[in-house]
């Protein structure tokens, strides 16, 4: 290889490893600045719900004391103490780039009338009904507290109730743009720039020093080759995940002071709050030794607030007089009544940064008034530590799904690099590994996928209650998206199994990522639900033949031996691109809307046309006559052509019939039914977060991702593939009896494992392929017409999960249908052993 053929192979492989870094932290970026958001946004409702609730408190206490609503006086001096209260520091220093009428407060009538607002313009006028108080059980029962976005601005609302009969009488509502936010995020974005500039210079560098390095001569080996590609990847892959990760982490130092920060704002405005209280009752004549029910008071601010520690009242003299913290309440003004309480005294610990102090002074006598005693807010570092915690996963999971893209592109690279660093002549390099599937499946379902997650919200802004679709329901209608995708797949599936057999998988893989592609466009463009029903109908279709034709594409490139191992290739791309399109999706959703996804998403199906025509041109040949074909024959004795079997004797062949109905059929109502219906319920129930929820799935993908090639390159050289079938559904009948036996220990864990071990069980399914593909039957039916009726009578066991799922745990309850589904599951297996 001469001098300039090496550089240029080397100048391809920076140009490509470059394209792989941005794209990487372009997509990390993307995740990571969403959640970002939803966080900082967060911090700002729970800053501003002080204000409200003091407000609300205020108005209550006035009511109780008989004052009347509609003739408050002194309401406009208590909004002005909110409104200025609820300024933030940006706006008292006088930064233009802040809107001053951006914050503002209204006090309504339940039914959303302005009767009073800091904006005095809007009184009279009406809320909309969007972010009124949404009804917990009646329509006089308000929740405790809501927020809601609407049209760009936050709306925070508590309900002001009057009286013993607690009757809902007025609404404080605090309303605040996004502008906060958005003035916080482009100052950690400029941040972000130099970081990321600071990233991209020392991992060109890194990758220059690499690839100075790497050794490219003549005649390289296909052993040589091996170990190349293996350097190759191993070098992008520390180098792009070590530049994700700094990125990840300088986020979350910047996070953990931006809290830090908005925790102190947060208890200043508190102890403004109560100083203004207190100070208000020592200048009516009371002594500070003498607040009746201060120590409740202080206890009731805790309660509310997780992240503080607690509140000390001292005198001038530094003695506590009243202390409250989360394990109680003290009044050491009253001795003997100490006396009664349990108690080790309740101890505070000043830690630099993590306490808020308020001198108290007594203006009666003076003007300039006298120390009285002082406030002190103690910040609880164990809620930071746990916040910051949640954080550091919700990064990690970030950065997971980040990488995910990267190994993927990674894969897609390697599969350039034979012809960038061996030169373009060489013949085998026109030659198509079944491996490639895993690429072109990922980019596809990144495409399909990433308008999955809110299908139904889009149908509801497409609904017209005037005229409703066929007469339906709204919630009826919502789920019809989803419903006509899997129809118009199911029959798909069948068409192409067929089709693949008789022109190969070329055409209907090419024909379904145009029916796809089209697809999106048009429900894109949709006007009505009417027709996005029939464009999904479009993506259905093309998704059922594309996906099949990749199935074709494995069976015409392998053999019994590796026919699995490239089953468990295709999967791991179908569930990575599901994973990062998915989560891209959803949040391209927030920034731009619904229907511009579906742009997007049929942009990335149309451009796979042009890379399946480059990258896989090779392996688009027609399939030769069977006398021909290169796929080992089974064992068994052909029959004549003319003996072709029918649908129904291929779906009644013993081991076919009881391949579906003992192993199939068992699997996908226990991994739908558990997985998908039953345990993010149960999650819900006892607590855990969406986030964790999320999380705890993305075990499985990873499973199918990164474990189950492995175990098919095992499992799809063993001659009986019927012994990994049997110890996938083992391992699947005891995920369900590990949830069942360990749920009462932690629930969240039990779930983890049992979710995981569904995962080792689906990583056994690309065995399921090969081995129908190794049957007799198979053969004279047709390989992909056999895999495509196989797959589209297999999907009853999705559609009858849930319900199944449903009608054991009302009729018998959790536990007995639990313990029913493992054992039931275990006795298909057995079956499957003696009759299969």
């Amino acid at each position: 290889m001469s001098h300039l053929t090496k550089n240029r192979s080397r100048m391809r492989l920076f140009s490509a490893a470059f394209i792989m870094l941005v794209l990487a932290l372009a997509f990390n970026i993307l995740l990571t600045s969403a959640t970002l958001e939803k966080l900082y946004v967060e911090t700002f409702i729970s800053k501003n719900n002080v204000v409200a609730k003091d407000l609300q408190r205020n108005l209550e206490t006035a009511l109780r004391f008989g004052k009347h609503f509609d003739k408050f006086i002194g309401m406009d001096k208590l909004i002005l103490e909110a409104r200025q209260h609820l300024t933030p520091k940006q706006k008292e220093a006088g930064d233009p780039g802040t809107d001053k009428d951006d914050i503002v407060v209204y006090i309504t009538e339940p039914d959303g009338d302005v009767v009073y607002s800091s904006r005095t313009q809007v009184v009279g006028t009406a809320l909309s009904e969007s972010v009124r108080l949404p009804m917990v059980k009646d329509a006089q029962t308000p929740v405790e507290c809501h927020c809601v976005k609407h049209e760009g601005v936050y709306y925070l609302s508590l309900p002001v109730k009057e009286g013993g009969a607690r009757k809902w009488v007025a609404t404080v509502t605090v309303a605040f743009g996004q502008e906060q936010v958005k003035a916080l995020l482009r100052a950690i974005a400029m941040k972000n720039k130099n970081l990321i500039a600071v990233i991209l210079f020392t991992a060109m560098g890194l990758l220059v020093i690499f690839l100075r390095s790497l050794t490219l001569g003549p005649n390289i080996s296909e052993k040589s080759l091996g170990r190349i590609k293996f350097k190759i990847s191993a070098a992008f892959f520390i180098i792009i995940c070590l530049a994700q990760i700094s990125l990840n982490l300088f986020n979350l130092f910047e996070f953990r002071a931006h809290f830090l920060d908005v925790s102190t704002q947060k208890s200043v405005v508190m102890s403004k709050l109560l100083k203004q209280d207190i100070e208000y009752l020592l200048a009516k004549g009371l002594n500070i030794r003498r607040l009746i029910k201060m120590d409740q008071r202080l206890a009731d601010v805790i309660a509310v607030s997780p992240e503080l520690e607690g509140i000390t009242i001292s005198d001038h003299k530094g003695r506590p007089l009243y202390i409250a913290t989360k394990h109680g309440m003290r009044n050491l003004t009253t001795p003997e009544k100490n006396e009664d309480q349990d108690g080790e005294m309740l101890s505070l610990h000043d830690y630099p940064g993590y306490t808020v102090t308020q001198n108290l002074f007594n203006t009666r006598k003076t003007e300039t008034g006298t120390l009285a005693g002082k406030l002190t807010i103690h910040l609880s570092k164990d809620f930071l530590f746990n916040k910051l915690k949640e954080i550091a996963l919700d990064s990690i999971t970030v950065l997971v799904i980040s990488i995910f893209f990267f190994v993927e592109l990674l894969i897609l690279e390697l599969q350039l690099i034979e012809r960038q660093i061996a030169g373009e002549t060489r013949a085998h390099n026109k030659q198509v590994h079944y491996t490639a599937i895993r690429p072109v499946a990922f980019i596809f379902f990144f495409g399909v996928d990433s308008c999955i997650s809110f299908l139904p919200l889009h149908m509801a802004t497409l609904y017209n209650p005037n005229h409703p679709l066929l007469g339906l329901s709204k919630e009826i209608i919502m789920g019809l998206p989803i419903s006509m995708q899997m129809l118009f797949t199911s029959i798909s599936l069948l068409i192409s199994g067929g089709w693949c057999d008789k022109r190969g998988w070329a055409e209907p893989f090419l024909v379904g990522l145009f029916l796809s592609g089209t697809g999106f466009i048009f429900a894109w463009l949709a006007p009505s639900s009417l027709y996005f029903l029939i464009a999904l109908g479009l993506v259905g279709m093309g998704y059922g033949l594309s996906l099949m034709a990749a199935q074709g594409f494995i069976i015409a490139l392998t053999t019994r031996k590796n026919s699995a191992q490239g089953m468990a290739q295709l999967w791991a791309g179908v569930y990575a691109g599901s994973i990062c399109g998915g989560a891209t999706g959803a949040m391209l959703a927030d920034r731009i809307g619904y229907a511009p996804v579906f742009l997007v998403g049929g942009t990335i199906v149309l451009l796979l046309i042009i890379y399946t025509f480059f990258m896989m041109n090779g392996a688009m040949a027609p399939p030769k006559p069977t006398a021909q074909a290169t796929r080992p024959t089974p064992t068994e004795q052909r029959l004549p052509s003319s003996a072709k079997p029918s649908l129904f004797s291929f779906l009644f062949n013993r081991k076919i019939f009881t391949l579906i109905v003992f192993y199939g059929l068992p699997w996908y109502i226990v991994l739908i039914g558990f997985m998908n219906y039953y345990s993010p319920i149960y999650l819900k129930g006892i607590g855990a977060s969406q986030s964790d929820i999320g999380r705890i799935f993305m075990i499985y993908g990873i499973c199918l991702m990164y474990v189950a090639p492995y175990i098919s390159k095992i499992a799809g050289k063993a001659h009986d593939k019927k012994r990994y079938l049997v110890m996938g559904s083992f391992i699947g009948s005891l995920s369900i009896a590990n949830f069942y036996f360990f749920k009462d220990f932690s629930g969240v864990v039990s779930v983890t494992v049992s979710i995981f071990l569904l995962g080792l069980s689906a990583c056994l399914i690309p065995v399921r392929s090969a081995y129908v593909l190794d049957l007799h039957i198979t053969s004279q039916l047709g390989g992909g017409k056999a895999i495509g009726l196989l797959n589209a009578v297999l999907r009853l066991g999705q559609v009858t999960g849930p319900i199944l799922f449903g009608w054991l745990f009302i009729t018998m309850g959790s536990d007995s249908g639990i313990a029913l589904t493992a054992a039931a599951y275990l006795l298909f297996t057995l079956i499957f052993i003696l009759v299969g």
